[in-house]
């Protein structure tokens, strides 16, 4: 569970960058998924719940303006790799640059961001069977300097 929030948090810190952009830098629900209400486990809700609070607060140390950060949590059907796919090909359908040096997919998680002129985009996701629970527990901020 550590390892997740670490990887959350070192993705904020990679994020970087300058310039404006007039590019649409919304992003889609992932495949398969429903908003998040519960998971039902303990760990998972944890997980949850500390993203929530500390992916944002890397943002803004970061630069990244508070009142611009969206959070969005989903539970998907979909494997662990059609989310990471998913995300993946925003940087062949919207533009957006993935960050490099990140975690990506691995043992269980994957984690991941991308940039788009001012924008920056965190994502996390784990595989809810890991922790008991079902499906794939994804987890997204984007926020703007």
């Amino acid at each position: 569970m550590r390892r997740v929030i670490v990887m959350l948090a070192l993705l904020a810190l990679v994020l970087t960058g300058c310039g404006g952009s007039s590019a649409d830098t919304t992003v889609g629900d992932p495949p398969k998924a429903a908003a998040f209400e519960k998971a039902g486990s303990a760990q998972l809700d944890k997980i949850v719940a500390d993203w929530k609070t500390q992916v944002p607060a890397q943002l803004v140390d970061r630069q990244i303006k508070q009142e611009s950060i969206e959070q969005k949590v989903y539970q998907s059907t979909a494997s662990l790799q059609e989310i990471a796919d998913f995300y993946h090909g925003l940087t062949t359908t919207k533009g957006w640059v993935e960050v490099q040096h990140m975690p990506d997919l691995q043992g269980g998680f994957f984690a991941s961001g991308y940039d788009l002129g001012t924008a920056h985009l965190v994502v996390g996701a784990v595989d809810a069977s890991k922790f008991g629970g079902s499906g794939v527990i994804v987890y997204t901020a984007k926020g703007t300097k």
